[in-house]
């Protein structure tokens, strides 16, 4: 459970799966968590594998960028690479799959609230 808690307040913290490419293997030289048990950690605890949890907070992210009316202007791919996303592929699977619709879906649905 101390893992957990440690791995999560990296997370918020450092923001790391804002940069591209970041890696299981960087997430355990970051928390001194060695790879095979971050991994399985992440499994159990979260029931997704690294991807997704990094995508994840990716989507939480880009979805904070949307409240904030500096980004107004931005296109949804522009804001999904300050997010971390490095394809627009990726980002629509990962933004469908956590948020239950699509960016642009969503976008309409902040629009009309």
């Amino acid at each position: 459970m101390l893992q957990k808690h440690h791995v999560e307040e990296y997370m918020i913290i450092q923001k790391p799966y804002l940069a591209h490419g970041f890696s299981l293997q960087e997430l355990s030289s970051k928390t001194g968590i060695n790879v095979p048990t971050l991994s399985a950690l992440i499994n159990r605890e979260y029931r997704m594998n690294f991807n997704d949890f990094i995508n994840q907070h990716r989507v939480l992210y880009f979805k904070e960028l949307l409240l904030n009316e500096d980004y107004h202007r931005w296109t949804l791919e522009a804001l999904a690479y300050k997010a971390g996303f490095n394809s627009r592929t990726t980002f629509i699977r990962a933004f469908t799959k956590f948020a239950c619709c699509s960016p642009s879906q969503y976008l309409k649905k902040l629009k009309y609230n």
